[in-house]
C-alpha cells in the first residue's frame, strides 16, 4: 500500500498516544476499541455524586518534555496533588518510600538492627553462594533483607499476583523500585537536610481534576477533531497479512462485519490474543506460549461515605492476608472534584483477583459487604452509620502476571509477531508489561515518531536501571520522547 493508513487496536492510553502523534503530524487513522468507551484501565467511573478511577493513576516522569506535552494537552484541567503513600501493618502506619526513621518510631530500635542484620546476612549469603536473582523474593531480600520484606512487601505482592514470591519473576521488582535497597534508605537517614543526593518525584504530582479518564478522553477529542474516527464496540476477530505494510483487520459492529485495510496496525490488546487472531497462523510453539501468558484481574470497589475524610494518604498499602482488598486510595484527595460535596467522600478498594477465583466469583453486593466489614471491624477507618452505599467494577485483563516463564514465553510471541512488517505492539497488554499510565503514553508517542520513520525504540520505555520516582545529583530529566510544542501547539484544539 502507498499510502500511511494507521489501524489502532485499543483506545488506552497507549493506542490513543499513538493516535494523537500521527494526527498531528496529519497522518490518517482510525481507532477500534471493544468498549462502549475510551480509557483502557484509566477509566474513571460516575456514580451517585461520585467520581472514581480504576486503581489511583498519577501522572510523573523523569522526561520533562513529556511534561511539556501532558500539560498542554491538559492545560487547567491539571491540579497538583501531594503525595503521602503508607503501608498498614499490624495496625501501624508506615512511609512509602520506607524511611528508617518512621520504622523506629513504630516499632523500636531492635527491628532495625534485626533488619541489618538480615541485610547482611543476605548479602554474605549472596557474595559466597553467587545464587542467579530469579525470582521476587530473591530480589526483595536483596534489596532490603528479610525483616523487611517480610513486613512491607510479600504480603502485598502476594495479594496482587496471586501467587507465593518464590514463584514470581525477579523483573517486576527491578522494574518498581530499581536503585531502592536498605543502602538508599540508610544514606537518605543518614545524609538528609539540605545535603540529600537526589531529587524526588514522588512528594507532588499532576492529576486531572475530574478523573484520569480526561488523559484519554483529550488525545481522542484531539483525534476526532483532526477529522479521524474513534470507532467504539468493536470487538476484532482477525488480522490477515497480505505482505509488507499491507494488513486487513477484521472485526464485528453490532451485527456488521466490516474490515479496514491499511499500512500499518497498532495492537494495544494482549498480545497472546492478538498471536492467535493472525493470518497465516502461528506454530503450535507460539500457542502455547500464549496459552502461558496470564493476567490478574481486578475488581475495584467504591465506599461512598458521609465524612469530610478518612485519611491524608493518597494510597495506602495493605500488608494483611485477611483483609480482601491490598490497596486503597481516596479521589477527595487528589481532587475536590471526585466527591459530590464537602461533607462526603471515598475510599477506592482494589480486590486483585483472577476470573473464576473465589473472590471474582462473590456477587457484587457480597464483594461491597466483604469491604465494608473490613473497614469497619478490622481497621476501624469507618463506622456503620457513616457507610453511604459502594459501586463495584469489575476488570479482566488488569496485570500482566510476572511468572517465572513469563520473559521466554513473551520473547517466542514477540519474535513471531515481529514478522510482520507494519504490525505493531504498545502498552501495558500489547506488550505483556507492567507500566506505569504514563509509560504507556511515551511508549504510544514514540511509536508515533517510529511510524513517521524517525529512528526511536518505543519498547525501550520503563527498561532504566535507575528508580523511577527519584533523580540523582547527576542524573538529567530522560529525554526519550521529544515534544515538539510549536508544532503540537498549531495543531491542537484547545489553541
Amino acid at each position: 500500500m502507498s499510502e500511511k493508513y494507521v489501524i489502532i487496536l485499543g483506545a488506552g492510553p497507549a493506542g490513543l498516544a499513538v493516535g494523537h502523534e500521527l494526527t498531528a503530524n496529519k497522518e490518517k487513522v482510525v481507532v477500534l476499541e471493544k468498549q462502549s468507551f475510551v480509557g483502557g484501565l484509566c477509566r474513571t467511573i460516575q456514580s451517585q455524586g461520585y467520581r472514581f478511577d480504576l486503581g489511583g493513576h498519577r501522572w510523573f516522569t523523569k522526561n520533562e518534555s513529556l511534561n511539556e506535552w501532558f500539560r498542554q494537552l491538559m492545560a487547567d484541567e491539571i491540579v497538583m496533588v501531594n503525595r503521602i503513600s503508607r503501608i498498614y501493618y499490624k495496625r501501624k502506619y508506615f512511609f512509602y518510600p520506607i524511611q528508617i526513621g518512621n520504622i523506629i518510631k513504630e516499632t523500636g530500635f531492635l527491628t532495625i538492627i534485626h533488619a541489618g542484620i538480615t541485610f547482611v546476612w543476605s548479602m554474605l549469603k549472596q557474595s559466597v553462594v553467587k545464587t542467579p536473582i530469579v525470582n521476587m523474593e530473591q530480589a526483595y531480600k536483596a534489596q532490603f533483607g528479610s525483616k523487611l520484606y517480610d513486613m512491607f512487601f510479600r504480603r502485598y505482592t502476594e495479594k496482587v499476583w496471586g501467587l507465593p514470591c518464590t514463584e514470581l519473576s525477579s523483573d517486576w521488582v527491578s522494574q518498581r523500585s530499581k536503585g531502592l535497597s536498605i543502602w538508599s534508605i540508610l544514606h537518605e537517614a543518614l545524609i538528609g537536610g539540605n545535603e540529600k543526593k537526589y531529587t524526588s518525584l514522588i512528594d507532588e504530582f499532576m492529576y486531572p481534576r475530574f478523573g484520569y479518564v480526561r488523559v484519554p478522553e483529550r488525545m481522542a477529542e484531539d483525534i476526532v477533531a483532526r477529522g479521524c474516527e474513534i470507532k467504539t464496540s468493536t470487538a476484532v476477530s482477525k488480522i490477515i497479512y497480505h505482505g509488507e505494510n499491507d494488513l486487513e483487520v477484521f472485526y464485528k459492529s453490532g451485527d456488521q462485519e466490516l474490515s479496514e485495510r491499511g499500512s500499518d496496525v497498532v495492537s494495544t490488546i494482549p498480545m497472546n490474543y492478538l498471536a492467535k487472531i493472525i493470518e497465516p497462523a502461528c506454530d503450535e510453539s507460539v500457542i502455547e506460549a500464549c496459552d502461558a501468558l496470564s493476567f490478574r484481574a481486578l475488581i475495584t470497589v467504591n465506599v461512598m461515605i458521609h465524612k469530610k475524610q478518612v485519611s491524608k494518604d493518597t494510597w495506602l498499602y495493605v500488608q494483611d492476608e485477611n483483609v480482601i482488598f491490598g490497596r486503597l486510595h481516596e479521589p477527595k484527595n487528589w481532587s475536590p472534584d471526585m466527591v459530590k460535596d464537602d461533607d462526603h467522600t471515598s475510599l477506592v478498594l482494589e480486590c486483585f483477583c483472577s476470573v473464576g477465583d473465589e473472590i471474582w466469583s462473590m456477587s457484587d453486593d457480597d464483594i461491597a459487604q466483604r469491604c465494608l466489614r473490613d473497614l469497619v471491624d478490622k481497621l476501624k477507618f469507618i463506622t456503620d452509620e457513616e457507610y453511604d452505599g459502594a459501586s463495584v467494577i469489575r476488570t479482566y485483563h488488569a496485570y500482566p502476571v510476572y511468572d517465572l516463564d513469563y520473559l521466554k514465553n513473551t520473547t517466542v510471541i514477540k519474535e513471531y509477531l515481529a514478522k510482520f512488517k507494519g504490525l505493531h505492539i504498545v502498552g501495558r497488554g500489547g506488550t505483556h508489561r507492567y507500566n506505569n499510565s504514563d509509560h504507556s503514553v511515551e511508549m504510544g508517542l514514540l511509536l508515533g515518531q517510529k511510524i513517521l520513520g524517525q529512528n526511536v525504540d518505543h519498547l525501550s520505555v520503563n527498561t532504566e536501571n535507575d528508580y523511577q520516582e527519584i533523580i540523582g545529583e547527576n542524573d538529567e530529566y530522560r529525554p526519550i520522547y521529544q515534544f515538539n510544542s510549536a508544532k503540537d501547539k498549531a495543531e491542537s484544539v484547545n489553541e
